[in-house]
């Protein structure tokens, strides 16, 4: 009897301490470590609960660890607090980075540097190296992100080379350099070419010291503004408007003798986009107004925006009375085309609708608008006032203007100079113009036009069109007002480049 009570006892105790050791072993975390190649790994069970006493550690459903450091691409989009990274620890070449002998120069990666040596003393070409960022990392979609770089030189020397970002190939593309001699460039290469009025390449005083042997290279987006550092201080000259980057890689250029590369990095921001300016723009009809959501832009390059125009709702019938639209062009809430197409780069940035050839063989203009409110109904107006400022640089000729009463891109209203000395009035409607209303042969405006900055207005004023050019009526004008076949407006621009301010339509019942 003695014998049977002890192996009951033992056989109880037995049960106990492997139940007590299970539960104490699947409650701990496990932790892989790995080379400084891999990312530290932290696997939680994914049930908030203990497993039950008994449950075996393998049958306990654990996240994986399969995510490399430098592949965020992998990660899920959904983690909260996850922040697309993109990090070139130059280890190894799984990023696909030049390497070995190519032209002028050798390439070579490993201990953590990228490293760029001449081979030829008398060229001229620069060292030139990038790759495409993942997907989910796209700098002319996010209002956020940061690239930092350390350039190394020889010691006792400045380093002479810097960053690429927005590469689409190697004549296209972005750039923030160091030379030997302290200076500093900032250029925007399209098609090979710089342009005079933003990041001209020009090499200059930072203002701020820079370092023998190693200086780090930052760059920041903030909303429209891009900002260049180094050492984490800000250069004089910046922060410069942000453009739609011609592409979406991120790469390095030298022209020294020697140079290296360290800790490349590309981070978007943590929390989303910061606040962006108050919306001004607004319809004193009161009237609840819904906006069709913007689409999300293409990953690979710098995308267009499709037309997508403000609505009201549909049961509120559009008034009669006097009523205001305003555009100040400090965000996009109105949904302006924006991007490339056509031959034509189109851009909102600090106050400024910019239009900008991207090929010098475009021969068609560009054309951008969006469709007003319902209760900014101009065909229901007794009058109506529609002004906005165009402005072009010094010695670009003046080619852009209005587009009103707009269905599409073949059936609108034009108002539109050319030059200094023309202007054209136009009624296109499926494509053709009418030899009798408004046929937009260009015309001596006989008002003086200013060669940069330019205030167009049209009136509707007893049943009349009136254009005008400063505050003065152009020869042109006034034409018979017919009913408009669309309620678009918008712009119509064949100039280099030219931007537009301040759009305002004010109607009346008088």
């Amino acid at each position: 009897m003695r014998l049977i009570f002890f192996v009951i006892a033992f056989v109880s105790l037995t049960k106990y301490s492997v139940g007590q050791s299970t539960t104490t072993r699947e409650s701990k975390p496990f932790i892989y470590s790995a080379s400084s190649e891999w990312q530290k790994v932290t696997i939680h069970p994914t049930s908030p609960t203990q497993p039950t006493t008994g449950q075996s550690a393998s049958s306990a459903p654990l996240r994986s660890a399969t995510s490399r450091a430098n592949r965020t691409n992998s990660a899920p989009a959904t983690t909260p607090g996850f922040r697309p990274a993109f990090t070139g620890d130059f280890a190894t070449n799984r990023n696909g980075w030049k390497a070995g002998i190519q032209g002028d120069y050798h390439y070579q990666i490993g201990m953590g540097r990228y490293s760029i040596l001449k081979r030829n003393s008398s060229t001229r070409q620069a060292a030139f190296s990038y790759v495409p960022l993942p997907t989910d990392i796209n700098l002319n979609v996010a209002d956020q992100f940061t690239i930092k770089i350390d350039v190394l030189a020889d010691s006792g020397r400045v380093p002479s080379g810097g960053i690429l970002f927005g590469v689409r190939d190697s004549l296209n593309y972005n750039a923030f350099t160091l030379n030997g001699q302290g200076e500093v460039s900032i250029v925007r290469m399209v098609n090979g070419q710089t342009t005079s009025d933003y990041m001209s390449g020009d090499f200059f005083k930072p203002g701020i010291p820079v370092e023998s042997n190693r200086n780090r290279l930052t760059i920041r987006r903030k909303g429209y503004s891009l900002h260049f550092y180094i050492n984490d201080q800000e250069i004089r000259t910046s922060p410069y408007r942000f453009r739609m980057l011609p592409g979406n890689g991120i790469g390095m250029i030298s022209s020294a003798y020697w140079t290296a590369f360290q800790k490349l990095s590309v981070t978007l921001g943590a929390s989303g986009p910061e606040p962006l300016p108050s919306y001004t723009s607004s319809v004193t009809q009161p009237a609840t107004t819904n906006t069709t959501p913007a689409p999300v832009a293409d990953n690979t390059t710098a995308s267009i925006a499709t037309e997508s125009v403000p609505k009201t709702e549909a049961s509120k019938p559009a008034s009669t009375g006097p009523v205001s639209f305003t555009e100040s062009f400090t965000d996009n809430q109105n949904h302006w085309l924006v991007g490339r197409k056509n031959g034509y780069e189109l851009e909102m940035s600090l106050g400024n609708y910019y239009i900008r050839k991207t090929s010098p063989a475009t021969a068609n203009p560009a054309h951008s608008y969006i469709r007003l409110p319902q209760a900014v109904d101009l065909n229901k107006a007794k009058t109506f006032t529609i002004t906005v400022d165009m402005i072009v640089p010094p010695g670009v000729q003046p080619d852009g203007g209005l587009l009103v009463g707009v269905k599409d891109v073949t059936t609108f209203c034009q108002f539109r100079l050319m030059g200094a000395n023309r202007v054209s009035i136009k009624s296109i409607t499926n494509g053709s113009t009418f030899a009798n209303y408004m046929p937009g042969n260009p015309v001596s405006p006989k008002v003086p036009v200013n060669r940069e900055r330019n205030t167009l207005t049209i009136k509707k004023e007893l049943n009349q069109l009136h254009f005008y050019i400063n505050g003065q009526e152009v020869e042109d004008s006034p034409h018979v007002f017919r009913p408009f076949k669309g309620n678009g407006i918008g712009f119509i621009a064949a100039s280099p480049t030219v931007k537009f301010q301040h759009l305002a339509v004010q109607t009346g019942t008088e």
